[in-house]
């Protein structure tokens, strides 16, 4: 048994108290503290407190509690465990980085126990909800939860433990790998069965939904059935980042993002600012460029017809009743027709908001669709009550934001290009040198991949990650990529964007240079990447041992894709009288064009001699 005694306070170094317990199991601090004794102490606390089922709690700060707090915890562990707010998948991450430094066996089978819990947990129809197990009362903590990045989060982790790389090497054996992966694919299934039919259109999700008809459902009482921007952003940036989709999903992504997209309100920004009352307030101002969807969005139609109906019903059949007093007169209120008496189907597709607070009980699930302040309305019971709302709940909520405009003007371009390239590689093996590839660097700078393959440079650039899985290359750097024996490379595609506001290009390539309009990345456009895909074909004499690359004028994030085919010794047959501009020959079974002194094939793409 572990003593309470051995964690106090003052066995925690400051640069780690001073932390928050997300950013140390996110791995911010140095890699060899988390073989420390001080990491051990912690690890110790996470194995004390951590449920009998499996999990954590949320929004326990376990690196920095008093003997008290310890003791607290320890007593209740027999309670459910939490997925919400990074709950359970953070402390796995935790225990595993130290479990890689001291290979202590008492970590990773704490970690084992709450992987165990997730596999409990999810969903016969996929997906997780806050708690488990479940509080089985209808509660909307027992929904499919995208509230929060807690499905993603979740899936994240699976997927980092079934690669078995980096901190996950050695956690599990190949049949719990399979499981986790069979797991994601299971909560795949139900994200695409939980996306909103609207009325015949593919739309988004909400944060919340119902496990039988997949509808949208409400969370806590400001948080109303709908089409949420910010959930939806974070899910796509999720899906985005999966390997090989299948078609399914691609046009969930696809349509998913045209939703979104049709149904910002152009041209607005959301900033903070001070109003005339001194206090800290919100609102939504003009921004060229810019766009902001709501939270929550209101249904149109026959779909929220029938998702508001359920809606209701729920609340007439739970029949709970809110009361508020005011100039010593008490109005009291069912839950059913504070909502059916607030709801406007006029409002489609607009933002709808809602106050969370126990004062003002009686404005539980009463739909509201101003944001900043307007006038207050009697209502139907003679009470004074607010059309918008107020500056407490702006700044203390996310509202409105504009959540999906970098997966629409960034993220999804990319991962549309990263898709198509896919397509394209039929017949070859491909090899990505991305964020999701790399495993470390070595002191002399020199980036090492899956696959063996690697990234070395003579300036010293150290390796640093950009958008949409990107790595940054600098300008002006030679950069050399190193093949494994026996790879042969037929063509090179690099995907990405420049990182700046002046036009990048290739410079040069395995000794041929370019110039500067060959293979462009534009600037950015209004401070948003601008994500272009170049190909070489090199496939005229494919690339053995290693290549060179060098880039011009600016910083590039890239992804940098092999492509490696079986290659037959080819024969030139020239189909004109000349090697002079615009000369058409065959070689290896293609038509190719030299056209001032430069090789395309029939596309239109260039070939390298």
């Amino acid at each position: 048994m572990l003593l309470f005694g051995c964690f106090m306070m003052n066995m925690y170094a400051a640069n780690a108290s001073n932390m928050k317990w997300s950013d140390i199991c996110a791995g911010k601090m140095d890699a060899n503290w988390y073989g420390s004794n001080e990491a051990q102490q912690i690890a110790n606390v996470v194995l004390l407190v951590q449920k009998t089922n499996g999990g954590w709690m949320k929004n326990d700060q376990l690196h920095k509690l008093s003997d008290a707090e310890i003791s607290a915890l320890y007593n209740v562990r027999h309670e459910h465990s939490c997925l919400d707010n990074g709950a359970t998948t953070m402390e796995m991450r935790f225990l595993a980085k130290v479990y890689q430094k001291t290979k202590v066996e008492d970590y990773r089978e704490s970690f084992l126990k709450a992987l165990n819990m997730i596999f409990q947990a999810e969903k016969g129809c996929g997906g997780w909800s806050q708690y488990w197990p479940l509080s089985g009362n209808g509660s909307y903590q027992d929904y499919i939860t995208f509230n929060d990045d807690l499905m993603t989060n979740v899936m994240r982790l699976l997927q980092d433990i079934a690669s078995g790389k980096g901190d996950f090497a050695n956690m599990v054996d190949n049949v719990t790998r399979q499981r986790c992966e069979k797991s994601i694919q299971h909560a795949i299934d139900v994200i695409i069965k939980c996306q909103v039919d609207d009325n015949g259109t593919p739309a988004a999700w909400c944060a919340q939904h119902d496990t039988i008809t997949f509808l949208p459902t409400e969370g806590r009482p400001h948080e109303l059935p709908s089409i949420s921007g910010s959930e939806s952003a974070s899910l796509l940036s999720y899906l985005m980042t999966i390997e090989k989709p299948s078609k399914q999903l691609q046009q969930t992504i696809h349509t998913a993002v045209a939703w979104l997209d049709s149904h910002k309100i152009d041209g607005k920004a959301v900033e903070d600012f001070t109003n005339a009352n001194g206090e800290k307030d919100r609102r939504v101002v003009d921004r060229a460029g810019s766009a902001v969807w709501g939270r929550f969005i209101q249904l149109g139609g026959a779909k929220a017809e029938e998702t508001y109906k359920a809606f209701f019903e729920k609340l007439r059949k739970r029949g709970k009743t809110r009361s508020y007093t005011t100039g010593g007169k008490t109005y009291t209120y069912s839950e059913y027709e504070i909502a059916t008496k607030s709801y406007n189907p006029d409002k489609a597709y607009q933002p709808i908001f809602a106050i969370y607070d126990n004062a003002l009980a009686h404005l539980f699930y009463r739909f509201l669709y101003n944001f900043e302040d307007s006038e207050p309305t009697v209502d139907w019971r003679g009470c004074t009550v607010t059309t918008s709302l107020n500056a407490i709940r702006r700044t203390s909520y996310q509202f409105m934001g504009s959540w999906p405009l970098n997966v629409i003007k960034s993220e999804y371009p990319a991962w549309k290009q990263r898709v198509e390239a896919q397509e394209a590689s039929e017949g070859y093996e491909t090899h990505a040198l991305s964020a999701e590839t790399y495993q470390e660097s070595n002191p002399n700078t020199t980036y090492l991949f899956s696959g063996g393959i690697s990234v070395s440079n003579e300036k010293g650039k150290g390796y640093a990650t950009g958008k949409s899985n990107t790595i940054k290359y600098s300008a002006g750097v030679d950069y050399t990529i190193q093949l494994p024996d026996g790879m042969k490379i037929d063509k090179v595609q690099f995907t990405g964007y420049d990182n700046y506001d002046v036009d990048a290009y290739i410079n040069s390539f395995n000794g041929t240079t370019f110039d500067a309009d060959d293979y462009v990345f534009p600037a950015k456009e209004d401070g948003n990447p601008v994500y272009v895909s170049h190909t070489l074909d090199v496939s005229n004499r494919p690339i053995e041992g290693s290549f060179t690359f060098k880039l011009a004028s600016k910083q590039c994030c890239l992804v940098i894709t092999l492509y490696q085919k079986d290659n037959a010794n080819g024969i030139c047959l020239p189909l004109g009288d000349s090697q002079e501009t615009g000369c058409k020959f065959l070689y290896d079974g293609r038509l190719l064009i030299r056209k001032d002194g430069k090789l395309f094939d029939a596309s239109g793409t260039m070939v390298l001699p």
